[in-house]
């Protein structure tokens, strides 16, 4: 018989196609990646365990507190804000304390946690915290002469008051956690161990467990670094923040009970009572009788001088050459700053340059308005710009006119706007009324400005600044 031989599969047949199948993609293959915010809650941890073998099975406590300083290898994220800690003494003769650690090769490394939704096509990313877990080997227990093992802290029909004791009766017992409490408690939690230290004379006898308790009352140093870490848990509200702002800021402290606008800034706190008693006036009223001009080396004194000295108000009189003493100190500064502010000259040298005043009261303004080393820094020189501002608008009865003590400070417009804001003034352009009394037309209307104190005060508020969205 004949037998057919089999063709072979052609070249043609092997060959694959030149075309690409089209491969249909559908809706739920396209993902959207979506980064949770950094808030201030818990987040998941990525702890490594280098050169050490840790039990799965073994449980981990997280403690958390708010970090007292930025640490310079980290940016300024939500890590910056908070510190994380785990530990654990469940080991029968290893106490396990997971934190993190500067100076590593992968300090700068982040890991993220992802959440991914099949159906919706969505993956929700969060930042990781980095922990380095490492192990100390813990001693041996003992009270008086008999010798308590770890594995006997582990049994289950153990005395819970009795482990209790052992952990604060000895010093062995307490150093994981009183390492704890010292490295990751508050000041107050850090005081109270300190405390407990000091104290501990003898051993105490275990304590009884309160009737209907199923579980031993914490000790003395948990409670102390619970409590301490839910004190800080609290938040304060805007209008605390907005006070410590107020009463941190470079401006005469106002009378918040006031009545009237001259219950506001009294004479007494702006000058004070043994500067008005060395003031001496005698030289002004002497030459305003004797019909002479009075020359001063301010704009804002020189044109008030002479209604002032002639109405009478001696308490008003005092107030303004204190105030030209304020503005020839001021001038008396370097102009050119150096760092960290201007440095006030040396006291026979301002008292060249100061003549006509007493040593005594150009001492006080140093005293008053320079900081540490005679030096006046951004935050003193404009403590003693408003406290100028807060007496000029004072001598011209609530209402000033910005001009003459802008050319006298030699500061832009907008400065003094801002200066007068800060005291609680409301500034604005001149009415029809006060156009008058300065002697002014609707020409030089435009190009001045009033500062009016009246009551309520209106100061400038906190700038709440809103999160952007992602």
């Amino acid at each position: 018989m004949s037998q057919k031989k089999r063709k072979h599969a052609s070249h043609e047949e092997t060959e694959r196609p030149s075309k690409k199948t089209a491969v249909r993609q559908g809706p739920s293959e396209v993902v959207k990646v979506s980064m949770l915010p950094e808030e201030d809650e818990w987040a998941p941890i990525v702890a490594s365990t280098p050169g050490l073998s840790f039990l799965p099975d073994i449980p981990l406590e997280a403690y958390k507190k708010r970090r007292d300083h930025e640490p310079p290898s980290i940016g300024k994220t939500y890590k910056t804000t908070s510190e994380h800690l785990l530990h654990t003494s469940a080991h029968p003769k290893i106490d396990f304390i997971a934190q993190e650690e500067e100076g590593r090769s992968d300090s700068l490394l982040s890991h993220y946690l992802g959440v991914f939704d099949p159906g919706s096509g969505q993956l929700q990313l969060v930042r990781a915290r980095n922990l380095v877990l490492r192990s100390k080997v813990r001693p041996v227990v003992s009270i008086g002469e008999r010798a308590v093992k770890p594995e006997d802290v582990r049994n289950p029909h153990l005395q819970p008051n009795l482990v209790t004791s052992l952990i604060l009766t000895t010093p062995q017992g307490l150093s994981a956690r009183n390492t704890l409490g010292l490295t990751f408690g508050t000041k107050k939690s850090q005081r109270a161990i300190e405390a407990l230290t000091k104290n501990a004379i003898s051993p105490s006898k275990p304590s009884r467990l309160a009737a209907g308790q199923t579980q031993p009352a914490l000790d003395p140093i948990a409670s102390a670094v619970v409590s301490s870490m839910a004190a800080t848990t609290s938040i304060p509200t805007r209008e605390e923040l907005q006070a410590a702002v107020d009463k941190s800021k470079p401006r005469p402290h106002p009378n918040a009970d006031a009545e009237n606008p001259a219950d506001v800034y009294p004479i007494e706190k702006l000058v004070g009572p043994e500067v008005l008693r060395q003031m001496t006036i005698k030289e002004w009223q002497d030459a305003v009788e004797a019909g002479k001009e009075i020359l001063t080396k301010s704009r804002f004194v020189s044109h008030r001088i002479q209604d002032i000295v002639s109405g009478g108000d001696v308490r008003k009189h005092k107030t303004l050459k204190y105030l030209l003493l304020l503005l020839e100190w001021y001038g008396a500064l370097p102009s050119s700053s150096k760092i960290g502010g201007r440095k006030v000259p040396g006291s026979e040298k301002l008292l060249s340059t100061l003549s006509g005043w007493s040593s005594s009261l150009i001492d006080g303004v140093t005293h008053r308005f320079a900081g540490q080393g005679r030096m006046v820094t951004r935050w003193h020189l404009d403590n003693l710009i408003t406290h100028i501002c807060a007496l000029a608008v004072t001598i011209d009865r609530f209402t000033t006119d910005l001009y003459d003590l802008q050319q006298d400070l030699k500061v832009e417009l907008k400065d003094m706007r801002k200066y007068y804001k800060e005291i609680g003034c409301q500034v604005g352009p001149p009415t029809e009324r006060e156009m008058k009394s300065m002697g002014i037309g609707k020409a030089e209307r435009r190009a001045r400005v009033v500062a009016r104190l009246k009551l309520p005060l209106e100061f400038p508020k906190m700038r709440v600044v809103r999160a952007k969205k992602r």
